[in-house]
């Protein structure tokens, strides 16, 4: 029979053992009063607490010889440890982004972690709370938190982490919701859940870890604001060649990835040029010219007989309600609004002009 307990047990050990890699490695290699190394050590060092709980509370040599009322204070302080660490992680993947993330100024952040335990305080001791709507309700945070920073993640070694948690949260939310909520699945099937979402945390973890020695770059992010003239101005001629002359964004399939490939630059150094010189992400940068491209099309006599689906390929779209959308969204008019607004506009110039 498998032992579940042991299994859960050295998957604890494996993530301590990772965590302490990764706040050594960080000591070691980089600046730690960088909000990147800040914020992801942090993490790290958050995440110890929840580490050696799972060792002590699944080693049974160990959780034999500890006194419940200690267990029962550490368990109290687990979600605060949670939440800490979405936090701590938030700030780390924002401030790959954005360079005005600094620690002093973040800390207010950490206010919703700080009041976790004294509500599960309260929970346990006076409405005799069992914790496990305090669970589901972190859980959810975690999943709504890492979707977003999956948007906006800049490398694909940070991404797996995010995606292997996301799935980590996911099934311990179902294995709380379908074994100890509603009693849906057996026992061995809730374990099996439980040690797969912990073993998935740990290789995302490894990965992620191997990746950055590898290439400590991943890390860093470099800021291209800072770095010399010339690779921005290149990026730049590029760019403008491959959008202004050769309008490249009128291909419906164009990604970060081909357009990278196009301009022959790493994938992150256009995500990072997009992100923090031109301010906008890669769909942001996309659409603004695809909708330029339309509102010329369209007030053009020359392609007047072009219905709006046609304006619409001819600009990059393949999607009539999203053109649709996005054209009100940007100009405040319809397409068909749009071209009858401006053939009105150039019909009352021209007479004014014959009118003088």
């Amino acid at each position: 029979m498998i032992d579940f307990y042991w299994l859960k047990s050295f998957t604890e050990i494996m993530q301590l053992l990772l965590s302490v890699l990764f706040i050594v490695f960080l000591k070691v290699k980089f600046d730690r009063t960088t909000p990147v190394v800040f914020w992801l050590s942090l993490f790290f060092y958050i995440k110890l607490p929840t580490d050696i709980y799972g060792i002590l509370n699944y080693t049974s040599w160990i959780s034999t010889i500890l006194n419940s009322p200690f267990l029962t204070i550490y368990r109290t302080a687990m979600a605060l440890f949670e939440v800490g660490m979405i936090t701590s992680l938030f700030l780390y993947v924002r401030s790959t982004v954005d360079d005005s993330f600094t620690p002093k100024k973040h800390l207010l952040y950490f206010i919703l972690a700080a009041l976790v335990f004294p509500i599960n305080w309260v929970l346990i001791h006076h409405a005799q709370s069992d914790l496990l709507e305090m669970f589901v309700l972190v859980k959810i945070i975690w999943i709504g938190s890492l979707i977003y920073l999956i948007r906006i993640a800049l490398s694909k070694p940070l991404i797996w982490l995010l995606v292997s948690m996301v799935v980590w949260n996911a099934l311990w939310l179902t294995e709380v919701v379908l074994h100890q909520l509603l009693n849906a699945i057996s026992e061995p099937t809730s374990w099996m859940m439980f040690i797969t979402s912990e073993i998935l945390l740990t290789v995302g973890l490894s990965y992620f870890l191997i990746q950055v020695i590898a290439r400590p770059r991943i890390l860093k992010v470099e800021n291209l604001t800072k770095q010399p003239q010339g690779l921005m101005t290149y990026i730049e001629d590029k760019l403008r060649n491959e959008f202004e002359k050769v309008k490249l964004y009128k291909d419906p399939d164009l990604s970060v990835t081909s357009l990278a490939e196009v301009l022959n630059i790493p994938t992150s150094d256009l995500r990072i040029y997009l992100n923090r010189v031109v301010k906008k992400n890669f769909n942001q940068y996309i659409i603004d010219f695809r909708i330029e491209e339309s509102k010329r099309i369209l007030e053009n006599p020359a392609t007047s007989k072009m219905n709006i689906e046609q304006v619409m390929l001819a600009s990059g779209f393949n999607s009539k309600s999203v053109f649709n959308t996005i054209f009100k969204q940007k100009t405040g008019l319809t397409p068909s609004q749009f071209r009858k607004y401006f053939k009105i506009k150039t019909m009352n110039k021209s007479a004014s002009t014959d009118n003088p």
